[in-house]
């Protein structure tokens, strides 16, 4: 089974990504905000917290009041100290017992009566309400999955692997309900459109897309999902990645300082070389291991031995910087960094917007 879906919460299909990110002015501790490509002084005190989305930057200000900056325009939605949880594509807070949500960049109420347990992806979000319903956001509409709570869930970018009060593990899909095993697995991790597990015979599957495959036997030593792919150590120390229906073999060894993040793993081979693995292709990217590297979806940014920002957007050797960098931040296509102590700079789509 292959479904074929489009993402219209907060994007449409075919559309970049709006580009947010944030960070403080060190000297005046004034707050800026890049959003709608353009640099916003949004609060002149310090803030408490601040977490971006990929079109939205969400803080609580010095006054505790809870303010979301989207659109380029900063709202408040008169609340004070919520728990408040930022993805790519979905922004959810709590009000008392209320659930809430930002949607086509204003809030919406989701549930008068929800209870702590929920768990939240890129475009989708889960949770249990006062009367013991389960129940699954996504695409902006609202589903009851299950009429009993559950025993236990994880939230991938754009879907819901969960086992339901008998202990079925099942996996929700964009308006889909699919169980793939009646007795639960011995562990499983999700991520964009694929469930890794390990079943309770020890025979390591994946589920991507609606499809399944016994991938390995006896069960890998270590393994971690990626956005669409899978990366796993068997039980001979081969490091090996699963990626559109293919298994392929990357290093007869296990590699040093792994990282994954949505689409994008990076790791350090016995030379000390620094490889990207992005969209089913392997890339050295530098001959040595930078103290520092930050991944988000699409891209890789390392510091080099001078000092300059380098790394991999979208499969291609990318410089990030213009000048020596002392410290950066990656977020989401948006890289900001410090060349010196009063200085910031933002770079985005092969722009650079400079502050002050």
């Amino acid at each position: 089974m292959r479904f074929i879906v489009f993402l219209s919460l907060l994007l449409s299909c075919g559309k970049m990504f709006a580009q947010s990110a944030y960070f403080v002015d060190p000297n005046w501790q004034y707050f800026y905000v890049f959003n709608e490509e353009e640099l916003h002084k949004a609060e002149f005190l310090p803030i408490v917290q601040a977490e971006a989305g990929a079109d939205y930057v969400a803080y609580i200000r010095n006054n505790n009041r809870f303010i979301i900056f989207t659109n380029g325009e900063s709202l408040d939605v008169n609340i004070t100290n919520p728990r408040f949880f930022a993805r790519d594509n979905l922004l959810a807070y709590f009000v008392d017992e209320q659930l809430w949500v930002l949607h086509n960049g204003k809030p919406k109420l989701l549930e008068k009566w929800a209870m702590d347990d929920f768990t939240i992806g890129d475009d989708i979000l889960s949770f249990t309400n006062n009367f013991d319903k389960f129940m699954i956001y996504q695409e902006d509409s609202l589903y009851t999955v299950e009429l009993w709570g559950i025993n236990q869930a994880k939230a991938g970018d754009n879907l819901i692997a969960y086992l339901d009060n008998n202990n079925n593990f099942k996996v929700f899909y964009y308006g889909i309900k699919e169980t793939l095993d009646n007795i639960p697995p011995l562990n499983f991790k999700v991520s964009k459109d694929i469930v890794a597990y390990v079943d309770y015979l020890g025979q390591f599957k994946v589920w991507n897309k609606g499809d399944q495959e016994d991938l390995l036997y006896p069960a890998p030593v270590w393994y971690q999902c990626g956005e669409n792919f899978v990366a796993y150590v068997d039980n001979l120390g081969s490091f090996s990645v699963y990626f559109n229906g293919e298994a392929i073999e990357l290093l007869t060894y296990k590699p040093m300082n792994i990282q994954i993040k949505d689409n994008v793993m990076t790791y350090t081979d016995d030379f000390g070389f620094l490889y990207a693995y992005y969209m089913g292709v392997t890339k050295r990217i530098c001959s040595y291991n930078p103290e520092v590297v930050k991944l988000d979806n699409d891209i890789v940014v390392y510091k080099d031995i001078y000092g300059y920002l380098k790394g991999l957007y979208k499969g291609k050797l990318t410089d990030f910087s213009k000048e020596i960098a002392i410290d950066f931040e990656v977020f989401n296509h948006t890289v900001v960094y410090k060349p010196d102590k009063v200085k910031w700079v933002v770079f985005n789509n092969g722009k650079y917007y400079n502050y002050p």
